[in-house]
């Protein structure tokens, strides 16, 4: 075989799809990972890297497209050309989304984390619609375009039509980003929260350094324009001018939730129910003495362990959680369920390597929930877990490799007892899985 340079254009025929979404094809035998590529693809490909054991580019033509592959006319035309990086699969059929990511969470599990998919529990799918972003984090550059960069790029591309956020909230872009262009240049981040119908979306613009006082002058002048809600934070992390509510309450699976805009929250407002009633199902029939709930956020799966806690007749729930806003949340749902009728939780802030830090072993913990951001559990979180030796460990992750490792780390004293996919995610590779684990007998 010649040698292989970057910048070289090969053509190559994917065969299937791997974790991180690339496709996987083969030169003379040498992997080959596609951006772009889907199962079936005949692509040219464009070399980024080039090793004798791997390559890696980004698909520039589409030669014959594979079955899983959507026509050129369906696909979001700032995706098509590249200009929009918001979804790296805008071109994958939405029918093919259960295949291709079960195959993704299962090859990751087998190859990262030694789980054969023989030995594990046959899983579970929950399907989404499109335009199904509850929250969403923008861009906003000096020229006054606001949405997602583009593809390997810190370029803003002007969000115009899309397939992940509501259409309630395309609806109202325009004028949102009239109102944010009316105080001047700025860039930063836009984060935004909407209710589930739509009819209210909060804003907070993050700034980056230098504009904190331009903007806050203008934002006492303007107000929260066509938001519901409005502030602007420096590149400090101070509030520096607001107008309206930060905050809504939304409703889900029969409960509610005082939510922040800066807080983490489940980001599709589809699967908000089915999400619940999955943690619901995946906990019925235990009968923890103790429970805690690492990563609480603002509570949305400590609340379905309050359910059980006052199902069972008792339970003590602990929620721990780092974040200054998604911990004031909490605090304010632990309260407003507990004058509802429900027990009443402890919540500490603290990261989980502290609470582990200071956990006593001799204090028991039956039932442990998890769900850490991408980067997956901590070595220290891990060696927690173990130390403690919960009978049940539910474990949620948005990334089958880092969950793949920690399940690894475990899977000597736990086995996989449930295993259900959320597409939380359409148009990207991204899926959320949700791992019952119950410890194996001693012996």
């Amino acid at each position: 075989m010649a040698e292989i340079r970057p910048g070289d254009a090969l053509e190559a025929v994917v065969e299937r799809v791997v974790p991180g979404g690339e496709g996987l094809a083969r030169t003379d035998g040498v992997v080959t990972l596609v951006a772009g590529g889907l199962p079936g693809d005949r692509v040219r490909l464009r070399v980024d890297e080039a090793s004798p054991r791997l390559i890696r580019g980004r698909a520039e033509a589409i030669l014959e497209p594979g079955e899983a592959r959507r026509p050129d006319a369906d696909v979001c035309p700032l995706a098509l050309r590249g200009a929009c990086g918001g979804c790296d699969w805008p071109a994958a059929r939405p029918e093919h989304h259960r295949a291709l990511k079960t195959e993704l969470v299962l090859d990751a599990l087998r190859r990262l984390g030694g789980l054969k998919p023989e030995n594990l529990p046959e899983p579970r799918w929950l399907g989404s619609p499109p335009n199904y972003r509850l929250r969403n984090r923008l861009h906003l550059d000096r020229e006054g375009r606001l949405g997602f960069f583009a593809a390997r790029s810190n370029v803003v591309a002007d969000l115009e039509g899309c397939e992940i956020v509501s259409k309630r909230f395309l609806e109202r872009l325009p004028a949102l980003r009239e109102h944010l262009r009316s105080f001047g240049p700025a860039e930063g981040e836009l984060l935004t929260l909407e209710s589930r119908d739509g009819a209210d979306v909060l804003g907070e613009l993050r700034l980056s350094a230098g504009d904190g006082l331009q903007i806050a002058s203008k934002v006492k002048e303007r107000g929260k324009g066509p938001f519901d809600g409005f502030r602007v934070v420096d590149a400090g992390g101070c509030v520096v001018g607001s107008d309206g509510p930060s905050e809504l309450v939304l409703a889900a699976g029969g409960a509610s939730f005082s939510v922040s805009v800066s807080s983490f929250f489940q980001g599709n407002l589809f699967l908000l129910d089915a999400f619940l009633e999955e943690v619901r199902a995946a906990l019925r029939g235990l009968s923890p003495r103790c429970a805690v709930d690492l990563y609480a956020g603002v509570g949305f799966m400590t609340r379905p362990l309050l359910e059980l806690a006052a199902g069972t007749g008792g339970g003590e729930v602990t929620a721990v959680e780092i974040d200054k806003s998604s911990s004031h949340s909490l605090s304010k749902n632990l309260q407003s369920w507990h004058e509802a009728g429900l027990p009443l939780a402890r919540s500490i802030r603290a990261s989980a390597e502290s609470f582990f830090h200071f956990k006593k072993s001799e204090s028991p913990v039956s039932l442990l929930l998890a769900d850490p951001p991408r980067a997956g559990l901590s070595p220290e979180v891990r060696r927690g877990i173990l130390r403690l030796a919960p009978a049940h460990v539910l474990m949620v992750s948005c990334d089958p490799p880092t969950l793949a490792r920690d399940l690894a780390a475990l899977r000597e004293c736990y086995a996989v007892t449930r295993l259900t996919l959320l597409d939380l995610f359409p148009q990207t590779h991204h899926v959320e899985t949700v791992a019952l684990l119950a410890r194996r007998p001693i012996g």
